[in-house]
């Protein structure tokens, strides 16, 4: 769950984006740098709501932003396309469906994310990607910069499994 960052010079206000890597407090107008946030290795910084906060991501999970409110209905698409192909020919492994299940009520309930996926969501998604692409190859044509985003996730989780 992200925690918005105070103002280290009043300690009221919270920081919201002034620029590229720069922040303002909205109540002293105090300017810093990502820089000035040390953050532990389980930690990103991540913008919600206009206002600067960290959030916590556990071991081997990978944290994906939606730039576009479209992304959400484009990844739950894949998601329920291949639980229902599930059903007939086997999309997932025995026993990892309920994974695709519970992404795919995370981004109906969270379209704007940040989004923290856990190593078998990113498996889930990206099977379901693969699916809805067989199936409806102008897909991925769609959204090809946050499709990547999504591989290159997941890539990221396995290799740090090994």
């Amino acid at each position: 769950m992200p925690v918005p960052i105070l103002c280290h010079e009043c300690r009221q206000g919270r920081y919201q984006v002034q620029g590229p890597d720069s922040y303002d407090c909205r109540v002293c107008g105090s300017l810093v740098t990502a820089a000035a946030f040390p953050l532990g290795d389980d930690e990103r910084l991540v913008v919600l709501a206009d206002i600067l906060q960290a959030l916590s991501v556990p071991e081997g999970h990978q944290v994906a932003t939606p730039d576009r409110r479209c992304h959400a209905p484009h990844l739950g698409a894949s998601l329920a396309l291949a639980l229902r192909f599930d059903e007939t020919r086997p999309v997932y492994p025995p026993g990892t469906a309920g994974a695709a299940a519970e992404l795919l009520a995370t981004l109906d309930a969270d379209e704007r994310g940040p989004w923290v996926l856990s190593p078998a969501h990113l498996d889930a998604l990206t099977r379901a990607m693969d699916v809805r692409y067989a199936a409806l190859p102008s897909a991925s044509r769609q959204y090809p910069e946050f499709d990547a985003e999504i591989r290159n996730a997941h890539a990221r989780s396995r290799a740090h499994r090994t």
